[in-house]
């Protein structure tokens, strides 16, 4: 007896429609997504084994580098245009609209205000190959040189919501990181985050 053949069914399908779906997917992704602009230095922070969390939003941090410089930074874009604002008031420097625009993408920088406007002119390719010297800090907090006691009074007046976080390096030195507290002290800011890198809790440990 001849033996039955059985007819095979198409295994081809059709993929266009999901083909359709992972080019929408891609271009809203594209599209929506809010690229991070370089920092002003590297920094290496040193671990713990904290489980708080930094905030996301809303937030003012002072970075320390392993060479002693001050960096600066808020997250919002139209935060640092009226925070710009306030110091061009204060200093009596005019920003065009091009250079607020260019100060509104940097996420931290470390430049004296009277070398900021030269800086912002800069063409882009130029400006990532500057060394920021850092923002001029004092043992006092409140002297007259100490220009971070200007920026993070008017960041505050631009956003009084702003919470602080500060970010050392691994190799910073005491003395920098005392002249950064005692500016938060003289403004009686006390309170204030650490961001650190994670590290794995030993063996037994709970979080308060």
């Amino acid at each position: 007896m001849p033996a039955v053949k059985v007819k095979r069914a198409s295994s081809s399908v059709d993929m266009t429609a999901m083909t359709d779906v992972a080019f929408l997917l891609l271009t809203f992704f594209i599209l929506t997504a809010q690229f991070k602009s370089q920092d002003a230095a590297s920094i290496e922070t040193p671990s713990s084994i904290s489980g708080i969390k930094v905030p996301d939003k809303d937030i003012m941090t002072i970075a320390l580098g392993k060479d002693g410089k001050v960096y600066f930074g808020i997250d919002s874009q139209q935060d640092r245009i009226t925070m710009l604002d306030n110091i061009a008031a204060l200093k009596g420097i005019t920003f065009s609209d091009k250079e607020k625009k260019d100060f509104s993408l940097m996420s931290n920088f470390g430049i004296p205000i009277n070398q900021l406007k030269a800086y912002l002119d800069l063409p882009d390719d130029q400006k990532a190959k500057v060394k920021q010297p850092g923002i001029p800090t004092d043992s006092t907090g409140a002297g007259a040189t100490n220009e971070l006691k200007d920026w993070v009074f008017n960041s505050r007046k631009a956003n009084n919501g702003l919470r602080i976080a500060l970010k050392g390096d691994n190799l910073a030195k005491f003395p920098e990181f005392k002249n950064v507290l005692a500016t938060l002290q003289a403004q009686n800011i006390n309170k204030f985050n650490l961001i650190t890198g994670t590290e794995a809790p030993p063996a037994g440990w709970k979080a308060d």
